[in-house]
């Protein structure tokens, strides 16, 4: 793990929609949920950080480590990508943050994207999780 490097904090900040905050607009967004592929600024990083990292795992740009894994989702993909595709699946932007992350709609993007950065094939619904064996 590395702390992320001024020219990949910048290709982060070029995705479009990665230059204000996901959830409010303000410009300069300075933290990321590892698990969307999204950034936001310190106020609602709090709240993204509250939903549990199985929901949002959160990493600030600057301060923070990160794994070549992490990057390939954070490169593949960016506020707008995530806002539409759970905005297409009937989840506003306005929805609140918890509501909005803990849909369907946004789980199965968390996996889609994944799959992305990994090169497999992109799932089309939530994997079922497996039964706890001991």
């Amino acid at each position: 793990m590395v702390q992320m490097t001024p020219a990949d904090q910048a290709l982060v900040k070029a995705i479009p929609g990665n230059d204000k905050c996901c959830e409010c607009g303000m410009k300069n967004p300075q933290w990321a949920s590892v698990s969307f592929g999204t950034v936001f600024c310190l106020d609602c990083s709090g709240v993204h950080r509250s939903l549990g990292v199985h929901i949002s795992f959160v990493r600030s740009i600057a301060m923070d480590s990160w794994t070549p894994a992490q990057m390939d989702i954070m490169k593949k993909g960016g506020n707008q990508k995530c806002i539409s595709y759970i905005s297409a699946k009937g989840v506003l932007p306005s929805t609140p943050i918890k509501q909005k992350y803990e849909s369907d709609a946004a789980q199965l993007y968390k996996h889609i994207l994944k799959a992305r950065a990994e090169g497999k094939p992109e799932p089309t619904e939530i994997p079922k999780k497996k039964p706890y064996v001991s």
